[in-house]
């Protein structure tokens, strides 16, 4: 009886390339259903992992372009000098950090130690255009030395006949 049900209502096919066409089709939407399914995620996760490394080297580049953009300064002045060497040893020590820990710092701290060499580098680029955070501060101080030299005088004068 299953076979009569079966000659009456299924198809006969023979193995050709048309049937091996569509079984081959049908494996690949599958594979390609679980390559979206579970591949697909896992390289969206690396891509992740590389933005993360790309951060970490993009800062540590930048540290270390702005030392060397530190180094080739040069200065007359010593408070001028006193800023870009504190400066410098602050890149430094930023940049001994990164390398160590580089391994270990997320997105959130690259972008603060980006955002902290950003204000150097600001900093470095008004050093390039003569402009200093310190400066030597200078007031006329000959008004208080008439003033001062006027008062020992007179004190001068009143000196020897208080004396007698």
């Amino acid at each position: 009886m299953r076979a009569d049900l079966k000659s009456k209502y299924s198809c006969r096919r023979k193995r050709d390339y048309v049937t091996l066409s569509a079984v081959l089709m049908f494996a690949l939407i599958v594979l390609f259903e679980l390559y979206l399914i579970f591949w697909l995620p896992i390289q969206l996760r690396q891509e992740n992992a590389m933005i993360l490394h790309v951060s970490r080297q993009r800062v540590t580049e930048y540290a270390d372009t702005l030392r060397n953009i530190c180094k080739d300064l040069k200065r007359k002045d010593s408070e001028e000098k006193g800023e870009i060497a504190l400066i410098q040893s602050t890149l430094d020590v930023l940049a001994i950090y990164i390398r160590e820990n580089q391994e270990h710092l997320n997105m959130g701290q690259l972008r603060e130690l980006e955002q902290t060499m950003n204000r150097i580098a600001a900093l470095v680029q008004g050093w390039q255009e003569n402009r200093f955070v310190i400066r030597r501060e200078t007031f006329d101080t000959t008004s208080l030395r008439k003033a001062l030299e006027e008062k020992l005088r007179r004190f001068d004068k009143q000196l020897p006949q208080k004396l007698k």
